[in-house]
């Protein structure tokens, strides 16, 4: 076993490696004699800089004091990266402190011997086909790799072969290591977490998807760009990943816009629309409200919510929207409310709705000092209809007539039906009394023609009670019970005719 003078020295090194010791000393002295001459007055020499001249020029006559190996021994021993040399066929001849620190190994241990030990077994035919290239083509080559510590674990390292040439062969090799395990670890770690980012990006797209919610990012500050999850671009009709920001200026520019935003029946601009409020305003908004409609007339009805989004300085940057299609829930509710307030054969309010109705008039007509009238009305001998053609054919009947009734009054008058062959209609704002008798005979009169049902003609003819507010009555109960005894009259009186209240029906 090789001595731990021999160890040491550092004789036999490349040429090249002097000359790095030799430029080293030269800098590093240098550099202290001009930190003692920095408050000297340049115009003329002091003593330190004559003698600095005079060492350096007595220097320049000894160039062996450079070529020291005991000079080269220090500098090698003190790197901090692993530099050792081999032959060229992989004996070791020098091993320094910093190779010791990387792998382990004491020069006592490496010197003469190879360092195959150090090669992980996976990569020996690599680093054999490496050494070739080198070898043959007498070039340096700097490479990373990994290399194995005299315990077993892989230290990664940056390594430079240099060959030494000598008569156009190559005699041997230097050869300088670095750990880089640090940096690489950093390495993998940021390519960890980036992976990670991206893995969290995609797994968010999937939710965004899946979620059953139309969700919109506006992003940037002026909501120019907005994206969207899926459900976002099917709800508005609009190609996947294509920019959802659209505004008014699009269709001046040409670009088709096929949809627009309403809020209780009046178009939104731009900047009232919930994402871009909550951007512009650096608001949360909740539970907006707002119809999509599109230029085919259909409509969608959303509910959603936004929020801005903000920087790490609190500086808004974008808004996040989330909206759900309550179309199908409105429609419910809208048939529910219809099923409570319609007659479904007629499609006119019953009598839940038409006492509403009634008492809005009379309201109405109490504070502008006018009448209201009150028109009860049942169909002539329709039992008999019922009773010889069926019911089928009296419902159909049913219907005629009530669109015969909604053609003959105003707009703001209501129709409703009671139930069977019974109408009761509310005549607010009138002026006159002689304004009911008006109506009447237009009802009597838009009944008066055929009715055509299932190829049979049919006749049938109303008995119509009237009264009026606040001739009559004052409150709606009671002016709809007492049409309905002026009704009874018009029948007594030989159908097809109309009879107003007066106080002789009250018994």
């Amino acid at each position: 076993m090789p001595d731990k003078d021999f160890a040491r020295d550092y004789s036999d090194l490349s040429p090249e490696l002097i000359e790095v010791v030799r430029a080293l000393q030269a800098s590093l002295a240098e550099k202290r004699v001009r930190q003692q001459l920095q408050s000297v007055d340049s115009e003329q020499p002091s003593k330190l800089e004559s003698a600095f001249t005079a060492q350096q020029a007595k220097r320049a006559g000894r160039p062996e004091l450079f070529s020291h190996p005991q000079l080269l021994a220090a500098l090698v021993e003190s790197a901090d990266a692993g530099i050792v040399s081999e032959t060229s066929n992989g004996v070791l001849l020098t091993w320094n402190r910093g190779a010791e620190r990387i792998f382990g190994y004491s020069a006592a241990e490496m010197v003469g011997n190879s360092r195959a030990c150090l090669i992980p077994e996976f990569l020996k035919n690599e680093d054999a086909k490496i050494m070739s290239h080198v070898i043959e083509g007498k070039a340096t080559l700097n490479r990373e790799t990994v290399w194995q510590h005299k315990d077993g674990k892989f230290v990664d390292v940056a390594v430079s072969f240099s060959p030494v040439v000598e008569g156009d062969k190559v005699v041997r090799l230097s050869v300088v290591v670095s750990d880089i395990t640090e940096r690489k670890r950093m390495e993998r770690a940021l390519m960890e977490s980036e992976r990670k980012q991206r893995q969290r990006a995609a797994e968010l797209r999937i939710v965004l998807d899946a979620v059953p919610a139309a969700v919109c990012i506006a992003n940037d500050p002026e909501c120019k760009s907005i994206t969207g999850n899926r459900m976002a671009y099917d709800l508005l009709r609009l190609p996947q990943g294509s920019n959802l920001a659209v505004t008014e200026a699009d269709a001046e520019n040409g670009k088709p816009v096929h949809f627009r935003m309403f809020r209780n029946g009046r178009a939104l601009e731009a900047h009232e629309l919930p994402v871009q409020m909550s951007t512009f305003r650096g608001i949360e908004v909740r539970d907006f409200e707002q119809d999509v409609v599109f230029d085919d007339g259909s409509i969608r009805h959303l509910i959603g919510n936004a929020a801005p989004l903000r920087d790490a300085g609190g500086k808004v940057y974008g808004a996040v929207g989330a909206f759900i299609d309550i179309t199908t829930r409105r429609n419910m509710e809208e048939q529910i409310r219809r099923m409570a307030h319609f007659d479904s054969l007629t499609n006119l309010p019953n009598r839940i709705l038409l006492m509403d109705r009634l008492e809005q008039a009379l309201a109405i007509s109490q504070r502008n000092h006018s009448k209201t009238s009150v028109i009860f009305m049942d169909l002539d001998h329709f039992k008999k209809i019922n009773d010889n053609l069926g019911h089928h054919v009296g419902d159909m009947l049913l219907q005629q007539v009530a669109e015969r009734i909604r053609n003959a009054l105003r707009e703001v008058d209501t129709v409703s039906r009671l139930g069977g062959d019974e109408f009761v209609m509310v005549l607010p704002e009138l002026r006159h009394t002689e304004d009911a008798t008006t109506i009447a005979e237009k009802l009597l009169h838009a009944l008066d023609e055929d009715f055509f049902i299932s190829g049979e003609k049919l006749r049938i003819s109303p008995s119509l009670g009237i009264s009026i507010f606040p001739d009559h009555a004052t409150d709606a109960s009671t002016l709809i019970r007492i049409a309905d005894k002026a009704m009874y009259h018009a029948k007594q009186a030989g159908r097809n005719t109309y009879r107003f209240y007066d106080e002789s029906m009250k018994s």
